[in-house]
């Protein structure tokens, strides 16, 4: 009789226990996946995310620290000016092969302010006459038109990725050395080495984040995390924005 009192005690001990030790369990395995980033490669892309941080350390900040003193503000500012005017281009682009054309149109226009009323873009005008900043690149078309974002990347110099921002970021570089208006003009070439550069300085400059400056050993898990969130809210935005 006490046995069967035991084993009836016991029994329904271990429903109790099964009851709460598996509940975490699935909790878990439910974090896990919205946590998840597929990233086969990641042997590969931790080496090359400490040789980015190696080039930043030795050769892009010590640059950068003596841009910053060497040059003034205002130039700094018309520089960055510039080069984001650029960049409309590449939105226009984008814009017009997701056939979104009011978007496209609002790219050209303040490319087109910018570039003649701000001297050749060295000055913000558009913004300042209220003109919204539009924004597309060729990965968020890719994803507009469904492709996946294939295994998380680290690229060297440019940081985290995915193969599919990978490969639009490559054909957006092609196609602006095509699409080139000064270039068309006969002005100069906006895809020339020491433009490239000084783009190049000027976006990781106005870039805050500073590879192993946070502390903590899981550091690049959560820029992975937090790259794959960042471009997952834009091609949603992407997808609901109307504007055509």
């Amino acid at each position: 009789m006490k046995t069967n009192k035991l084993f009836i005690l016991y029994f329904i001990f271990s429903l109790f226990t099964i009851k709460i030790v598996g509940k975490p369990e699935t909790t878990f395995n439910k974090k896990s996946k919205i946590l998840y980033v597929y990233d086969p490669f990641e042997g590969f892309n931790r080496r090359v995310y400490y040789f980015n941080y190696g080039l930043d350390k030795y050769i892009l900040f010590p640059i950068i620290n003596a841009y910053n003193f060497i040059t003034p503000n205002f130039v700094q500012k018309g520089v960055h000016n510039f080069f984001d005017n650029n960049r409309m281009i590449k939105v226009a682009a984008n814009s017009l092969l997701q056939f979104k054309i009011k978007k496209a149109m609002r790219a050209v226009g303040r490319f087109s302010i910018n570039a003649s009323a701000g001297f050749g873009g060295l000055i913000d005008t558009s913004s300042a006459l209220g003109m919204p900043i539009p924004y597309e690149d060729f990965g968020l078309t890719l994803a507009h038109y469904g492709v996946g974002t294939g295994p998380y990347l680290v690229l060297p110099i440019f940081g985290p990725s995915n193969l599919r921002d990978a490969i639009g970021r490559g054909v957006d570089a092609i196609s602006l050395a095509y699409l080139d208006p000064y270039l068309a003009a006969e002005l100069y070439r906006e895809q020339s080495k020491p433009l490239t550069a000084l783009d190049g300085l000027d976006t990781r400059k106005r870039t805050s984040f500073r590879y192993y400056s946070t502390g903590s050993p899981f550091e690049y898990e959560y820029l992975r995390l937090l790259y794959a969130k960042y471009r997952e809210i834009q091609v949603k935005a992407n997808k609901t924005n109307t504007a055509k």
